[in-house]
Order: structure tokens, then C-alpha cells, then sequence
């Protein structure tokens, strides 16, 4: 799905930055019980903040998902005790109080790449396509 001069690219462009010690990501889906988590492996965090960094913000986004079935995802990153969250479902994402676009949902499709297969089997009939 995503080049290894794209993982590369995400690689060395957050080299100078700190990277977060973790990131967990949640997918939004259940109404009433805990949605399932999972952790995205430190080469994966630095792919992920690079494709953010490619990001067109735009004055609005779609709002909060409301409904039954797949809401989204919520990346919480976590850095020395401070957490940022991250809301990505479509091609709406809004990190804190900035919003942008990824027309391509380039972001949506790479967590979906990297959420854990029996999990993905699980919830295959609500996942996007």
C-alpha cells in the first residue's frame, strides 16, 4: 500500500523531530461497550505523522461521526505524560483544532492497513471500502 521511499520520506522527516513515545490508535464502532485499540509500531508512527504533514488544511471539516457502525478512528499520541488526539474518518481530519483534507483518504486507509487482521475480520462488514 505505502512505497518504502514513502516510509523512508516519513522516516527521515521526523528525525529532527520528536517523535511521541506512543500512539494508540482506537476505532469507533461500538455503542455501549469499549471500541477496540491497538498500538502502531514506532516506523509506522513516523509514516503516519509524515502523511499528515501532506495535509491541505481547510477552514472546516465534517463534524463528529453520530450513528451506528464504523465512526472513525481516534489516534491518541502520547509524549512524556501529554497527549494530542487525532480524528480521521473519510477524508475529515481534524487534529485539535485544525482541520484538513485528504482527498485520497490516504490516512483512513493506512490505519486500516495496520489495524491488527483478526480485528479486521471482525468488523469487515462495517469497515469503509
Amino acid at each position: 500500500m505505502f512505497t518504502s521511499d514513502e516510509i523512508r520520506a516519513g522516516r527521515d522527516r521526523n528525525s529532527m523531530e520528536q517523535l511521541p513515545d506512543r500512539a494508540q490508535v482506537e476505532i469507533d464502532v461500538f455503542s455501549g461497550r469499549p471500541n477496540p485499540t491497538w498500538e502502531l509500531e514506532r516506523t509506522d508512527l513516523s509514516v503516519l505523522l509524515n502523511l499528515l504533514q501532506k495535509l491541505s488544511k481547510v477552514k472546516s471539516a465534517a463534524g463528529a461521526a453520530n450513528g451506528l457502525g464504523f465512526r472513525g478512528f481516534k489516534v491518541s499520541f502520547l509524549t512524556r505524560g501529554t497527549q494530542r488526539e487525532l480524528y480521521v474518518k473519510g477524508s475529515s481530519v481534524i487534529d485539535g483544532q485544525k482541520r484538513f483534507s485528504d482527498n485520497h483518504k490516504k490516512i483512513e486507509k493506512f490505519l486500516l492497513a495496520k489495524m491488527p487482521p483478526e480485528l479486521h475480520d471482525q468488523l469487515v462488514h462495517v469497515l469503509p471500502h
